[in-house]
């Protein structure tokens, strides 16, 4: 017991990326009559080595007695206090260090090749017909091969119905690459214990992995903190006096890399747009857009708990414990800690939770914006509007979004928490005398999608099924929601925002002159409330309650 008066020296963990890529590219131009092909090929290498995991060098937890306490008052060490200042005597409560201090290390290379026709049909009509196909050789993650069939077809018209206006259309398939920090957590939150092969061969087993399997591809050395009892301070024994700790930790969560290897995210763009030019100065334009993305990265728990909905007529907590032995792998627990029994050998080398990076979320967006500009010309005054309405939706936010309950993200879909339904940006600017210009920029948008999330004083917990995860966790998607509310059901107010600037240039001598300046940012000091766009865990996208309650806390 006691109280925390400081923490030194290292922070305990380590992130550390470095990344050096190489890009070689080849475009070439024809051109032949009313066409004009252009072809080209990119290889992309880019080579990561990533530091990660607890502290190399050991972590002490020490407490002092009064009478260190004193001394080092009367040393006057203040901030700059460093653990070497600390008296050698002083009682290490716990110890913890890194049992892999070394890097992990990936090459990821990714192939390109495109053809493309840019064709003048007629005075009127240009056709732009392009094909790209693109390999990343990460998509092979923990499988036999990668994902070969990146075929993108590309098509675009632009035809003039008169000197002043023109419709533009475009169709096109667009791939993305395997996400480094896909395949690095996999290596990183991982384990090649022999405790936690025999959990991967136990899900192989009751087919929760396809029975292909490669356990040593998709297990890995990861990053892991032993402890040590009775440690002299500065003394503790380092990773390597450690090691056979490793098959005997229980981890809450462990991953693999993927056995079916990992699908290139690609997405269907489909856009139809108008042009008109009403004046020398002025032009508006008016675009549909939606796009339809497959293929997005999110978690799989292939030991979640069994389902468990809740029934907002009558809320029924199941508890950690009774989650637990729902699991695929039941986890108990005794006075050593936590295990699983698996034909008939208790291991504890195991993971409560084993998560694995699919590619299968989904989103659609759509979208129609009208803009209108107005350049100066002679006037005295010059403008751009612009209005969106759009709707975005999904079942993943980011690579690290789990379903609330037992991998069913069918209940997930939803709003997302970047959508915006109406977003008004204007920018006017005003030229009374020469030489000086006042400008209004405004940005108005309906407020962010939000969750809802449990009364922990009327149930007791925010964590309703069981399965250990709420709103402390670091991600979105990955707490219970607020009996009855469904993801992202409620949104924060308006967020709206005006700045004003001035600006004077004063002649000095010929052409040279001087500009002075003056800016107001939030001009009516307006309070908008919104969250971190890939954090539902802080600031005001923690709602507690059901939205019907119109409880808003600030």
């Amino acid at each position: 017991s006691g109280l925390s008066i400081g923490f030194i020296g290292h922070p305990g963990y380590v992130f550390d990326e470095l990344e050096n890529t190489y890009v070689t590219q080849q475009k070439l131009t024809f051109t032949s009559g009313d066409h004009q092909i252009k072809t080209g090929l990119q290889v992309k290498s880019s080579d990561f080595e990533l530091f990660g995991g607890g502290n190399p060098n050991g972590s002490y937890l020490v407490q002092l007695d009064q009478g260190q306490l004193d001394q080092l008052a009367q040393a006057g060490v203040g901030s700059d206090l460093q653990p070497a200042d600390l008296p050698a005597d002083v009682q290490v409560l716990s110890y913890g260090i890194e049992l892999r201090p070394n890097s992990f290390q990936k090459r990821q290379n990714i192939l390109s090749v495109f053809l493309e026709d840019q064709w003048t049909v007629g005075p009127r009509f240009n056709l732009n017909i392009g094909l790209r196909y693109d390999y990343d050789d990460l998509s092979k993650g923990g499988g036999k091969q990668g994902d070969f069939n990146n075929l993108a077809p590309r098509l675009s018209a632009n035809y003039a119905l008169s000197d002043r206006s023109s419709i533009r259309a475009g169709y096109g398939i667009y791939y993305d690459k395997i996400l480094y920090a896909v395949y690095s957590d996999a290596l990183q939150f991982n384990s090649n214990s022999s405790d936690y092969k025999k959990q991967i061969q136990a899900l192989i087993d009751q087919g929760v992995l396809p029975a292909d399997t490669d356990i040593e591809a998709v297990t890995n050395e990861g990053n892991l903190v032993a402890s040590a009892d009775n440690v002299t301070y500065l003394q503790g024994p380092g990773p390597e006096e450690l090691q056979d700790q490793r098959a005997g930790i229980f981890s809450n969560e462990l991953r693999i890399l993927n056995p079916d290897g990992y699908q290139n995210p690609y997405s269907h763009q489909i856009m139809l747009g108008f042009q008109h030019k009403a004046s020398e100065n002025t032009i508006f334009y008016l675009d549909l857009m939606h796009n339809r993305s497959y293929n997005l990265f999110r978690l799989r728990n292939l030991n979640a708990p069994a389902p468990y909905p809740i029934d907002p007529d009558q809320v029924v907590v199941r508890t950690p414990e009774e989650a637990d032995l729902s699991r695929p792998i039941p986890i108990g627990s005794d006075a050593m800690g936590n295990f699983a029994t698996i034909d008939g050998d208790l291991l504890r080398g195991v993971a409560r939770n084993v998560v694995m990076t699919e590619s299968a979320g989904r989103s659609n967006y759509y979208a129609l914006n009208f803009t209108l500009q107005k350049e100066r010309g002679a006037d005295d005054y010059a403008l751009r509007l612009m209005y969106t309405l759009s709707y975005l939706e999904n079942n993943t936010e980011d690579i690290n979004f789990r379903a609330m309950d037992s991998n069913d993200f069918a209940a997930e879909w939803g709003p997302s928490i970047n959508d915006r339904t109406h977003l008004i940006n204007g920018i006017v600017s005003y030229y009374p005398l020469k030489g000086l210009s006042l400008t209004l920029a405004g940005l108005l948008q309906s407020g962010q999608p939000i969750n809802r999330i449990p009364d922990a004083i009327l149930y007791g917990t925010t964590d309703l099924n069981g399965d250990g995860r709420s709103f402390g966790d670091a991600y979105v998607g990955n707490s219970d929601r607020s009996p009855g509310e469904e993801r992202n059901s409620d949104r924060l107010p308006w967020s709206t925002t005006f700045d004003l600037s001035a600006f004077y240039r004063l002649p000095i001598a010929g052409e040279d002159k001087i500009e002075l300046g003056a800016q107001v940012f939030n001009l009516f000091n307006a309070e908008n409330l919104s969250g971190y766009a890939n954090n539902a865990t802080q600031s005001n996208q923690i709602q507690t309650g059901p939205a019907s309650s119109g409880l808003l806390v600030r």
